[in-house]
C-alpha cells in the first residue's frame, strides 16, 4: 500500500489508460457490483435463481438483494483481487524504473528457504503446519506454509522459471567475449560466482520440494512452463551464456534429491492415478454447469463456489466441494458474464502486450522477462485443474511476474 501511495500507479500522465488496465478496472466494479443491494424488479430479473438461492440458504430473505449468495466471501475475494492488481500496477510502475533483478534475487532467496523449510516439515512434522499448528479439517498433509499441496506447486511453478531466467541473464552479461585470452583460473572463478550458485540452488530445491508434493498438476504446470522456455530460447539468436551448463547441473542434483526423498515408486502410483483424479473433477465439473445455467448472467458472486455447492453439489456425498479444480470455470461460476467478460478479456489483452514485449526486447533482460512468462504460462496450464492463483501469496506472486513481462524501462533506466 505504501508503494502504490508513493508510485501512484493509477496515474498516467496525460496518457490514455492502456487497455488492459481498462478492462483490470471494469473487471473488479463488476465484483462490487455483485455486493451491491438490488431492487426486487432488478435482481428478479437480471438473476431469478439469486433469490430461490437465497431463500434455502437464510431463514429470511429481503426484498433488495444482492447478486452475490455470500457477501463475506465476495468481500474478501474483491479484496484479493484488487489487492494482487494494486501489486501489478505498482509493480510495473516500479520496474520502470529499475529493481527487477533486485526483485528475483529475493523470489530466490525466498524460494530457497521455503523449499527447504517445507520439505523438512514434510518429513519430520506429522501432518503439522510449522511443526505446530494442526490442520481444523482433515485431507491431504500440508505443505510448508500451504494447506493444499497442488498451491505450493503454483508458487514453485511461477518461482523456477523466473529463477532460470535471470540465471541466463546473469549468465549472458558476464561472459567473456574471447574466453581463450582469459586466464583459466579467472574462468574458473566466473563461472562458479555466487550468484549464479544462489540462483540454481533455490531452483534445484524448488523443483525438488515440487516433485516431493506429488501435485500432478504441478507436474503439468512445470511441463508447459519448461516446454514454453525451450520454444523462446529456440526463437533467439543470443544465448543465455553458460546458463544451460547450471541448469543440466541443477537438474541432475534435483533428480539424486528427489530419488533420496521419493521412492520411484511412490511416484510411479502417483502418475498411473491420474485417471482417478480426472473421473473426480469430472463430477466437480458435472455439478457446477446447472450453476452456469442458472446464473449464467451475473454469477453466485465472486469466492462464493463452496456456497453455492451448499445447494448444487449432487455427487460425493459426505464431502463438500470447495473449489471448481478448474480456474476458468469457477471465474464463470462465480462471475457469469458480468465478471467473466472482463476478466477474460484482460488475460487476452494481457497476453498480447506480453508478446509484443518479449518480442521487441533485444537487451539482456529478455531472460528475464522469458523467465516471468514461463511461470505465468504454467500456472495458466494449472489452472485447468486447480485454482491455485486464488490463494494471496500466489496472486502476488503472480503480479510481480506479470508486470516483469510487460514493463516499460524509461529512458533513463533503460540508459
Amino acid at each position: 500500500m505504501f508503494l502504490a501511495l508513493a508510485y501512484r500507479p493509477w496515474s498516467y500522465r496525460g496518457e490514455p489508460m492502456p487497455a488492459l488496465d481498462a478492462w483490470l478496472a471494469v473487471a473488479m466494479i463488476a465484483i462490487g457490483v455483485q455486493l451491491l443491494p438490488l431492487p426486487a424488479f432488478i435482481i428478479d430479473t437480471i438473476s431469478p435463481a439469486t433469490r430461490r438461492a437465497w431463500q434455502q440458504l437464510v431463514l429470511t430473505v429481503p426484498s433488495a438483494l444482492p447478486i452475490s449468495i455470500d457477501l463475506n466471501r465476495t468481500a474478501q475475494a474483491l479484496l484479493v483481487a484488487a489487492g494482487a492488481i494494486v501489486v501489478f500496477l505498482s509493480a510495473r510502475r516500479i520496474f520502470a524504473l529499475g529493481g527487477v533483478r533486485t526483485v528475483a534475487r529475493g523470489v530466490s532467496i525466498i524460494g530457497m528457504l521455503l523449499a527447504a523449510i517445507a520439505l523438512a516439515q514434510d518429513a519430520t512434522s506429522n501432518g503439522l503446519v510449522y511443526w505446530r499448528w494442526k490442520l481444523i479439517r482433515e485431507g491431504p498433509l500440508p505443505f510448508g506454509p500451504f494447506v493444499n499441496r497442488n498451491h505450493f506447486a503454483t508458487w514453485a511453478i511461477l518461482a523456477v522459471p523466473l529463477c532460470l531466467g535471470y540465471l541466463a541473464a546473469h549468465s549472458a552479461a558476464h561472459r567473456h567475449r574471447t574466453p581463450e585470452l582469459v586466464p583459466l583460473r579467472r574462468r574458473i572463478v566466473t563461472f562458479f560466482d555466487g550468484r549464479a550458485m544462489s540462483l540454481t540452488t533455490a531452483a534445484c530445491l524448488l523443483i525438488v520440494a515440487l516433485i516431493v508434493t506429488l501435485s500432478r498438476s504441478g507436474f503439468v504446470g512445470l511441463s508447459a512452463a519448461a516446454l514454453t522456455g525451450a520454444l523462446l530460447r529456440a526463437g533467439r539468436k543470443g544465448t543465455g551464456g553458460r546458463a544451460h551448463w547450471w541448469i543440466a547441473g541443477g537438474l541432475a542434483v534435483a533428480v539424486a534429491l528427489t530419488l533420496a526423498e521419493l521412492r520411484p515408486a511412490i511416484l510411479g502410483a502417483r502418475l498411473t492415478t491420474a485417471n482417478v483424479a480426472l473421473s473426480g473433477r469430472l463430477l466437480i465439473w458435472r455439478d457446477t454447469i446447472p450453476i452456469l445455467r442458472d446464473f449464467w448472467l451475473t454469477g453466485t458472486g465472486a469466492g462464493t463456489f463452496l456456497t453455492s455447492m451448499l445447494l448444487y453439489q449432487r455427487s460425493s456425498p459426505g464431502w463438500l466441494y470447495n473449489q471448481a479444480h478448474n480456474h476458468y470455470l469457477q471465474v464463470l461460476s462465480e462471475g457469469g458474464l458480468l465478471v467473466g467478460v472482463p476478466v477474460f478479456a484482460a488475460l487476452a489483452t494481457y497476453g498480447r502486450d506480453a508478446w509484443a514485449s518479449l518480442s521487441e526486447d533485444k537487451s539482456g533482460m529478455f531472460w528475464v522477462r522469458a523467465g516471468a512468462f514461463c511461470g505465468l504460462t504454467g500456472a495458466a496450464v494449472q489452472s485447468v485443474w486447480e485454482t491455485g492463483l486464488t490463494m494471496p501469496a500466489n496472486a502476488a506472486l503472480a503480479a510481480i511476474a506479470a508486470a516483469i513481462v510487460v514493463h516499460n524501462p524509461a529512458p533513463t533506466a533503460r540508459h
